[in-house]
């Protein structure tokens, strides 16, 4: 894995972990759209940024859920828990995958005002 994707993989577990616990609200999103956002800016193509996008989006879900659960502790909840979470933060990664595509048009269209100006 090169050191992008372990990078990304760590300021998604960070920006989950750290918007479970100072941000509650629907205003959660705010830092994982601009973290979402900003990969997609960040990538050299359409397919980097639609891949890392959705990377960036699951990884944001799988640490963001638990770290929020406080339900039941007993074998069979926490195991159907982690199922959830697992199926859930594929709504994340297809939040990513949109984030990534709109951040990588956002450059294509700032890059293409700069040559023209």
């Amino acid at each position: 894995m090169s050191r992008y994707k372990t990078l990304l993989i760590l300021v998604a577990a960070l920006i989950g972990f750290l918007s479970s616990r100072f941000v509650v609200g629907w205003y959660t999103t705010i830092p994982w759209m601009l973290g979402t956002l900003s990969v997609g800016y960040l990538a050299a193509n359409r397919r980097e940024a639609l891949l890392n996008g959705a990377l960036f989006g699951y990884m944001i879900f799988v640490v963001y859920m638990p770290s929020v659960y406080r339900g039941a502790s007993d074998t069979k909840s926490i195991l159907m828990f982690i199922g959830f979470v697992l199926a859930f933060s594929l709504i994340g990664a297809i939040a990513g995958v949109v984030g990534g595509f709109l951040g990588n048009l956002i450059r294509r269209k700032v890059k293409g005002i700069k040559e023209k100006g």
